[in-house]
């Protein structure tokens, strides 16, 4: 279930347990009050156990310009390959990647080696995002999964 604000901010309303379980999972919850003030839960077993002025939990939605080729997370900085071809935050993966793109699998060569190599050929660069400025964004959902939007503000 969504909420939307007076300001037109949308938080996706969750329960007392779906809170728990993200905050679990590391992921960013906040309590909000009938004035649409917020918190972010930082201790959530204080805030589980005293619910007293509670309106409802939201998670703040997350919005992501890319989504990690490897890990499917959404992602604001990491390396890009061949201009889109794959993502990757961590740059293990992007070693990985470039491992796996070569006949012989790179058997020898140090991580290294195989980084300066490839950016050396331009088959890969390291950028950020700014989420506001592309035409389309993932946004996660209270499951997990990245839903594709349509940037309006643009």
């Amino acid at each position: 279930m969504q909420y939307t604000t007076k300001d037109g901010f949308i938080w996706n309303i969750v329960t007392k347990e779906t809170a728990q379980n993200l905050l679990e999972r590391g992921k960013e919850v906040y309590k909000v009050y009938p004035d649409e003030s917020e918190t972010l839960i930082e201790d959530y077993e204080g805030y589980m156990k005293s619910d007293a002025n509670l309106m409802f939990y939201a998670v703040h939605p997350q919005k992501w310009a890319r989504v990690d080729s490897k890990t499917g997370k959404g992602m604001n900085i990491g390396f890009v390959v061949n201009d889109g071809d794959a993502y990757f935050e961590n740059e293990a993966d992007l070693v990985e990647y470039l491992r796996n793109q070569s006949d012989d699998k790179g058997e020898g060569l140090s991580d290294e080696f195989i980084l300066n190599e490839s950016f050396d050929a331009d088959e890969y660069y390291y950028t950020e995002w700014d989420v506001e400025d592309e035409m389309f964004y993932y946004v996660e959902q209270p499951d997990g999964t990245l839903k594709e939007v349509e940037n309006n503000n643009l």
